[in-house]
């Protein structure tokens, strides 16, 4: 989360993306979009309520008021299912959903249903635009929030877009899918899916888009294609027959960048296939006048190929390859086009059917795209370890994507649509809860995250900054491990113990480019390791790597080691996450080191390796009492105990810290439970809430000196968690000359997700404390003030946001053991009639349980994959007195386990298949 000074020289015009150096005809103008969708001028949209409907603001001071001031109905709220989020109108200007494949390029999905921003070409910049403003007379940029205080307009470097004729006797009426055409547009986001209505009383026909590029949770492969699917639906309301044309149309964008305007060949070219009609386009090094210059267009970043391909295309279907009339696909015209780059050829493909009154049709469109030149720009130490696409190695160009993902198409649009309706319609919980809790997967169909050509995960933080997927950020993305934990996998095998220090078990947190450890991120890697063991179908990943995560916990038992004898809690230096080293003893990484021990020693016991695990119990006792000496009672939160030898280090000394018990939020989340002292944690918790959580960051931040204020991630208006307080006093006196201290006054949702899904865990009146927290979230990114899809930190789209998901979890009190075959949950509320997805090893599926007159009902529905299952576990209120468990109707024999609230029904192994249910009947004595 790098914020150190850097030098601001950007290569490009932040009004072109740096894309072109060609007039950009096809820019879509926030004030435009604004004049026709009527919203508001003069920074931030207006109309919002507040984030928290606080009845009192903050009061002017650096401590912060205990009385949050939150108005009940509006709490009550938010436990309430509500209606999936429909925008409109104003609302619609800043959205951008990330509509590419995972790891494949990055497309946004506007809230009229145009793409744009187009990241595909592998031009390397700070932020999804390289832009510097001022806020509060402080500079800001891209890695700063910029994005953020000024939300990005829709803007595209291509002409690209659909429209729709229609005719009726002698009249037709033609009109662009986008702002321009309709005043009536509606957008529904339930990432990976994108929704867009158009309606218009001056024709008798509606459309309704459904976009995104497929998306099946456990399936990296099928969800990573270079490549949008446009699905249109057009419906005659009208009382008479009217005929229709549907045309798409896409311009050739190879060597956008770095061609030559009149040395510079692109083409154009018509294939059918399969009966599919695609649009190949590309640019040819044989055609290009320079072929013999140093300038070799065959190595430029932006050298590949796109396709407009339209699925199913029959006799009616017409096609331009340049800027001249239509011509029907079957007809003797040219079928390839050659041009000067400077013409900027615009390619297009339509279709004509007629619709009776009340019928309907369906026309599907797939953009792709194929551009594998990538490497870095800057950080020259990458030249080796980050290079080339992924998809250059299954697919020759764009057209094949096209062409593969069209022949798959309807196996892929079910499966991605399943995943929809399992997640967001099917369950019980909140829309609203849902929609933020999944909506930073899209993070990786950002430019934040690859797959480079040798099979490679690797990631920014955000968009552009700080290189190397960043330990100690990325231990904080929950999402990851459970919808793809190939990803993770991958990040264990080709990353981390690859550039393991094989004598000592040091990991460069930063994958070779840092030169160093980070504590928290050392720990991380131990518990997404045993994350990973556990959603595993066997125990194949544990024995494959167990030496290797042996060694790397043995690094952090080494530091322990520093001040003596190995007891549970580091002394010694410690990098962080804060970007800097701090000394002494750390609440947050002497937690952290706590649930790496435990995680080691649960894998030790699972391969047998009695010794180790051992080792590991016998550090984590002692560790779990000495973190106790941490908690201040009249404080009641963990502090720092500093080293005196370092006294003029970072640190946070008396601080209350949103991070301070952040290892038992990482045990709960692998199923390990209770880690060390409940009263102590619960009360830090309350205290994050106390003293942390500010109704209004803006009277805050004027509290604050400027240049200390922090970034602005939460400003007027908005709620958030800051990272740490002192308000018992114990601020370093020397606090201004650490330019990290900045850090501690921010608001930063990874770290604010971190901390609610931690509330959320512990349930009671926490739980409720968690939902504010992750609602004040989702409106500080609601649609009127910025892009709901684009959170920040360290710039756009930040990896540390993925954490969302692990609150999400938390909510469902979801616990999995694959290669034991253990599936556990327990919801936090709505335990009388509670459904929810989950995730396995290889499927996915909706758990739901009802309690009806002394009974609870419970059950398990597997929509995708596979999923063996020899133990099923079940939160309950009173004593289980007999049960009764069914799978596909036949009864299966069972035994009960229940220690305290917790039931489990114990079975021999049963394999679940797509399609199958699994139902539990259990009666209950209060």
């Amino acid at each position: 989360m790098k914020k150190q000074p850097k030098k601001d020289t950007p290569s490009h015009n932040p009004g072109n993306h740096g894309y072109s150096k060609q007039p950009q005809l096809s820019r879509v103008m926030r004030r435009d979009f604004i004049k026709t969708m009527g919203v508001m001028m003069g920074g931030l949209a207006t109309g919002l309520p507040s984030p928290v409907q606080s009845k009192v603001r903050n009061p002017g001071a650096v401590v912060v008021s205990e009385d949050k001031g939150l108005d009940p109905s509006w709490v009550k709220s938010l436990y309430k299912r509500g209606e999936p989020a429909i925008y409109k109108g104003k609302e619609l200007a800043y959205i951008g959903m990330p509509i590419g494949g995972v790891t494949a390029g990055q497309v946004y999905l506007g809230g009229d249903g145009k793409l744009w921003l187009w990241h595909i070409f592998n031009a390397q910049h700070n932020g999804v635009v390289e832009k510097v403003t001022r806020f509060q007379g402080q500079r800001i940029r891209a890695r700063d929030g910029s994005n953020y205080v000024v939300p990005l307009e829709q803007d595209s470097p291509l002409q690209q877009g659909f429209k729709i004729a229609v005719s009726q006797g002698s009249k037709t009426v033609v009109k662009p899918l986008d702002h321009k055409g309709f005043k009536d547009i509606t957008f529904k986001g339930q990432y990976p899916v994108g929704k867009v209505s158009y309606r218009d009383e001056a024709i008798p026909v509606t459309v309704d888009l459904t976009a995104y590029s497929p998306f099946v949770p456990l399936d990296w492969e099928s969800s990573s294609y270079p490549a949008t699917v446009m699905r249109y639906t057009l419906r005659n309301r009208g009382n008479e027959q009217v005929s229709c044309t549907l045309t798409g149309w896409l311009e050739n964008a190879v060597h956008i960048s770095t061609g030559d305007a009149l040395k510079t060949k692109i083409r154009n070219r018509l294939i059918k296939k399969e009966g599919n009609a695609i649009l190949a386009m590309d640019a040819p090094a044989s055609l290009a006048t320079n072929k013999n210059s140093a300038h070799d267009p065959k190595v430029q970043r932006d050298h590949g190929s796109m396709s407009l391909l339209l699925r199913n295309a029959d006799e009616t279907c017409q096609f331009s390859l340049g800027n001249g009339a239509m011509e029907g696909v079957d007809s003797a015209a040219k079928k390839t086009w050659v041009t000067d780059l400077r013409d900027r050829s615009i390619g297009k493909l339509s279709q004509t059917f007629d619709l009776a009154a009340g019928e309907e049709k369906v026309v599907e469109f797939i953009i792709s795209w194929h551009f594998p030149n990538l490497y870095p720009v800057e950080w020259n130490d990458l030249s080796s370890r980050f290079k080339g696409r992924y998809y250059k190695t299954k697919f020759e160009d764009a057209a094949a994507v096209g062409a593969q993902l069209a022949s798959q198409l309807d196996v892929l649009h079910e499966n991605t649509l399943l995943w929809v309706k399992t997640f967001y319609e099917d369950s019980t919980l909140p829309h609203w809860f849902l929609d933020r809790t999944f909506v930073n997967i899209s993070i990786l169909a950002t430019e934040t995250c690859y797959r480079l050509e040798d099979g490679r995960f690797w990631a920014w933080e955000g968009v552009g900054c700080c290189p190397g997927t960043c330990t100690h950020v990325w231990h904080y993305a929950q999402g990851v491990g459970r919808i793809f934990p190939g990803i993770e996998r991958n990040l264990r095998e080709q990353t981390d113990f690859k550039v393991m220090d094989k004598k000592t078990g040091k990991i460069d947190f930063r994958a070779g480019l840092a030169n160093r450890d980070a504590a928290d991120g050392q720990a991380g890697i131990i518990m997404r390791a045993y994350r990973d063991h556990l959603v595993s179908s066997d125990n194949s990943y544990l024995e494959r790597n167990w030496e290797n995560i042996k060694l790397a916990l043995n690094y952090l038992v080494e530091m322990d080691k520093e001040d003596g004898e190995a007891e549970g809690m580091i002394f010694g230096e410690q990098h962080n996450t804060l970007d800097a080293e701090w000394f002494g003893n750390i609440p947050v990484i002497t937690s952290l080191y706590l649930s790496a021990l435990a995680c080691g020693q649960a894998m030790a016991e699972e391969v047998n390796d009695a010794v180790f695990a051992k080792f590991c119990k016998t550090i984590l006792e002692k560790g779990k009492k000495k973190i106790e000496t941490l908690f201040n009672k009249d404080y009641g939160y963990f502090v720092q105990r500093e080293d005196p030898a370092h006294a003029d280090a970072i640190g946070i000394g008396t601080g209350c810290y949103i991070d301070q018990v952040f290892g038992q939020s990482w045990a709960f989340q692998v199923g390990l439970g209770r880690l060390f002292n409940a009263e102590m944690n619960k009360s830090a918790l309350n205290a994050l809430w106390k003293y942390n959580y500010v109704p209004d960051m803006g009277a805050y931040r004027a509290t604050l000196p400027p240049k200390l204020a922090g970034r602005p991630y939460a400003i007027d208006g908005e709620a958030g968690l800051v990272m740490c307080t002192w308000p018992n006093g114990g601020r370093n006196a020397d606090w201004e000359k650490h330019w990290q201290y900045g850090y501690f006054n921010e608001c930063m949702t990874g770290f604010e997700y971190q901390a609610a899904s931690h509330m959320m865990w512990e349930g009671g009146d926490l739980m409720e404390k968690s939902l504010v927290l992750v609602r004040s979230i989702h409106d500080r990114y609601h649609p009127s003030r910025r892009n709901p899809y684009n959170e920040i930190e360290c710039s756009d789209h930040y990896a540390r946001a993925m954490a969302s998901y692990g609150v999400y979890l938390a909510a469902c009190g979801f616990e999995y053991h694959g290669p034991k075959g253990v599936l556990a949950f327990d919801p936090r509320w709505q335990q009388e009639n509670f459904k929810a997805a989950f995730t396995a090893a290889e499927g996915w599926g909706s758990f739901y349980q009802q309690i009806n007159n002394g009974k609870l009902e419970a059950g398990l529905e597997l929509k995708y994959g596979q999923l063996g299952l020899q133990k099923v576990g079940v939160g309950i209120q009173g004593k289980a007195r007999s049960c009764t468990l069914k799978l596909n109707g036949k009864r299966i024999k069972c035994q009960l386990s229940q220690h305290q609230n917790k039931l489990e029904i114990s079975f021999s192994k049963q394999t679940l298949k797509t399609g199958d249910k699994l139902e539990i009947n259990i009666g209950v004595k209060r």
